[in-house]
């Protein structure tokens, strides 16, 4: 059987390493989503780890979760490479959607502040997008948090009205938790 996420994503050795739609995704669909395959190292075994090149590996791949742990993602989700302007981001129910329409073909990007950069984490920025803030920093996690969230907002009601490859990774009790707080906005 083929994973669902091959159906939709793709790593492109021709464009570049990346990860790229290889179908029209609609905003709202679920573009990752935590994998039993995923593996998550508490920082101890991190750093008990005796090749240092398997550490060097961990820091450009995995992502800190908010428990201080990291995860290395097992599929091609440790390509999505930074913009200032990512059409994933994280919905705050253990998946990420995308908040604007790709195209097939188009890479998907995160903002690497929103992944829990360690304090010591910074790079230049050449993402090139309108708005490119040219350096980022863990800092800019508090202050993208507005707007990312309000992109997220507008985008999660289309979660249960797009078809989403990934469903069989959401846990039912994270769709449930989703459709709940939907129901609050609109008695709000």
């Amino acid at each position: 059987m083929i994973h669902p996420r091959t159906r939709v994503l793709e790593v492109s050795p021709d464009i570049g390493l990346g990860v790229f739609a290889a179908a029209d995704l609609p905003r709202g669909t679920i573009t990752w989503a935590a994998d039993p395959l995923d593996r998550v190292l508490t920082p101890a075994q991190i750093a008990a780890m005796p090749n240092a090149m398997a550490r060097d590996l961990l820091d450009r791949y995995a992502w800190e979760d908010a428990d201080g742990n990291y995860v290395l993602t097992w599929d091609n989700a440790r390509f999505v490479n930074h913009s200032c302007a990512p059409n994933c981001i994280s919905s705050g129910f253990g998946f990420e959607i995308a908040v604007r329409d790709i195209a097939a073909g188009e890479e998907l990007t995160n903002d690497y502040a929103e992944l829990g950069l360690r304090e010591d984490e910074t790079f230049n920025c050449l993402c090139g997008r309108p708005g490119c803030r040219g350096f980022i920093a863990p800092t800019d996690r508090q202050r993208m948090q507005p707007q990312w969230s309000s992109q997220v907002r507008q985008s999660l009601p289309e979660v249960f009205r797009v078809a989403q490859p990934l469903a069989d990774l959401i846990p039912d009790s994270a769709l449930h938790e989703l459709r709940s707080s939907l129901k609050r906005v609109r008695a709000a």
